[in-house]
């Protein structure tokens, strides 16, 4: 329980010190908004619930492949969004967890150096 708190704690400085920064929340924005986009888009274009479609949202940008062997793409025009919506979003969501990782580091030496 104590070191799960630890770990609370700087996740929250973590998060903390990245907002801070100049440029971290307009791509953390964008992060989410492509998130966001995939959930909308798989609903609407399958008919899955809106958890199905993020889970299969979050699952292709981290290119992890869905364990639910009913979330099937069917059409044509999908698998083609999907692959272009995986380019994009891998670039993205590989540079906030970049930016959240040098935010970590930045939080573990000002740890450090305190007394």
């Amino acid at each position: 329980m104590f070191s799960a708190l630890i770990i609370w704690r700087r996740l929250r400085a973590t998060i903390s010190h990245a907002l801070s920064e100049e440029d971290f929340g307009p791509i953390l924005a964008a992060g989410v908004t492509l998130i966001a986009i995939g959930t909308i888009t798989y609903t609407l274009a399958n008919d899955w619930s809106v958890i199905d479609s993020f889970y299969f949202s979050v699952a292709t940008l981290t290119t992890s492949s869905p364990a639910d062997p009913d979330l099937v793409l069917a059409d044509g025009w999908m698998r083609l969004f999907t692959a272009f919506y995986t380019l994009l979003g891998i670039g993205v969501l590989v540079e906030v967890a970049r930016r959240l990782g040098a935010s970590f580091i930045q939080v573990r030496k000002r740890e450090r150096q305190a007394p």
